[in-house]
């Protein structure tokens, strides 16, 4: 985390704009059905400190406007890539900085011990309230796969006819041909770290589980694990969309 923040720091300088932690802090709550909150930093400021950043460490990027499948996804995507407790704040922050490519996203990795700590530590009446809660962020990511992935493979089909497009266009400039390539990359960066992220869903909501049983035993567990097993064989059914392009493989 500490190496992360320092690569914030640079790419924020590099982008030459002054973003503390303290005002990032907000740029990740959560708005209506799971999506970010709009506001300006979320909007405008930190999308344009990381189109900079990423030209700046030589990520393509792409300057076509999104179409609304594209757009969905980055919003589905959302949901999936940032922690799942509002309070994992600086986790949060980072995740953020890397989904507006201030940072890059290999460069942001949220331990697994993180989501367990912070649900310990986050008052609740009883104990059996954070396995309600485990049970419900578990649940809430069961029910994102359909949508997200549904969407991807549109978007993915739309990257296959632009790219098929590309090569029969006459006359067809090189920073055409650059864009349709900055966001083929980009629409499968996004697709593969959100597979990413759900398979490392898997691993901390099964650690959460095993700790909360270490700590406060409860019959609860059961239809916890119950639901574990529902996201992992719903993940496992997947089939590839498409071998992420370029740099980001994260």
């Amino acid at each position: 985390m500490i190496d992360a923040l320092r690569t914030a720091t640079s790419g924020a300088r590099t982008a030459g704009l002054a973003l503390s932690l303290a005002a990032l802090g907000a740029c990740a709550q959560t708005g209506d059905f799971g999506r970010p909150a709009p506001g300006v930093i979320n909007d405008a400021l930190l999308p344009a400190a990381g189109g900079v950043a990423a030209r700046t460490r030589g990520e393509p990027v792409s300057s076509y406007r999104l179409t609304d499948d594209e757009v969905e996804l980055r919003n589905l995507a959302w949901g999936v890539v940032m922690p799942p407790l509002p309070e994992q704040t600086l986790e949060r922050t980072l995740v953020e900085l890397a989904r507006t490519r201030v940072l890059p996203v290999d460069r942001v990795r949220v331990e697994k011990e993180s989501y367990v700590r912070t649900l310990i530590a986050t008052p609740y009446r009883s104990s059996g309230a954070r396995y309600a809660r485990l049970k419900a962020d578990i649940e809430a990511d069961v029910a994102r796969i359909e949508p997200f992935f549904s969407t991807a493979a549109r978007v993915a089909a739309g990257d296959r006819a632009r790219d098929r497009a590309a090569a029969r266009v006459p006359e067809l400039r090189p920073d055409e041909r650059a864009n349709v390539d900055a966001r083929i990359d980009e629409n499968g960066l996004l697709i593969a770290w959100v597979r990413l992220s759900f398979d490392e869903r898997v691993v901390t909501y099964r650690y959460a589980l095993d700790r909360l049983v270490l700590e406060t035993p409860d019959p609860a567990a059961v239809a916890v694990e119950a639901s574990l097993s529902t996201l992992e064989r719903v993940l496992a059914s997947l089939r590839p969309i498409g071998k992420p392009r370029g740099v980001f493989k994260g």
